[in-house]
């Protein structure tokens, strides 16, 4: 996904010192540096834990707030959650610097959302 070609963002730091972590949209347990690492995050508030710490990272936010892409640092690596919802399925991917490690679909959400 490239972030240069989306229209209408909005950008933020968030992720630390929000009061709560909200519910937990998608976690994924992959191998890093050796060693299995679990991302979670949450969509209510744009909240990220990586092994129980809370990371603070830049939320994009298009396509009317139905789009969503965390980024942060991680040790050495660049960490970007994207989330995406189209109509009642949302779809939320991991990528580690710059590969996809995972992705979470998830099905009869409450949108109606649809692309132009």
């Amino acid at each position: 996904m490239q972030l240069s070609m989306r229209e209408e963002q909005m950008t933020e730091k968030c992720g630390v010192n929000l009061g709560g972590q909200g519910e937990t949209t998608a976690s994924w347990t992959v191998p890093l540096d050796g060693k299995d690492v679990t991302i979670s995050f949450s969509r209510d508030n744009c909240f990220v834990v990586v092994d129980g710490e809370q990371m603070e990272c830049t939320a994009y936010i298009s396509d009317q707030g139905f789009d969503l892409d965390l980024i942060f640092d991680f040790d050495d690596h660049r960490v970007h959650v994207y989330s995406d919802v189209e109509g009642s399925e949302m779809t939320n991917y991991l990528f580690i610097d710059d590969q996809l490690r995972a992705r979470k679909s998830m099905k009869n959400c409450l949108s109606d959302h649809r692309k132009n």
